[in-house]
């Protein structure tokens, strides 16, 4: 095996699911993936996107519930725009 081909086969990426507003859903990072693993761990990580979609759903709309006037129009206009499949998977480029 090559020096660059053992490089390739040691690699691994960092993967991490994103959310509709760009931040890193808690508990949904994986380290050390190897090249081989990414779509399984991207499968596994967009598992993960329906239930925390749901979970910060309901919380904006028991904050709308809590508020009036535009201030709950606003809360629940921010819950209709977190959708589970919007949710993105980031790779970091291969740590060696």
């Amino acid at each position: 095996m090559t020096a660059t081909a053992t490089a390739t086969a040691t690699a691994t990426h960092e993967l991490r699911l994103i959310d509709t507003n760009g931040y890193t859903v808690p508990g949904a990072v994986r380290y050390t993936v190897p090249a081989d693993q990414i779509e399984a761990v991207t499968a596994e990580l967009k598992d993960l996107a329906a239930a925390d979609a749901a979970s910060q759903r309901a919380t904006l709309l028991d904050h709308a519930r809590m508020l009036t006037g535009t201030s709950a129009t606003n809360q629940r206009a921010a819950a209709n725009q977190i959708v589970a499949s919007d949710y993105q998977v980031k790779v970091t480029p291969p740590v060696a």
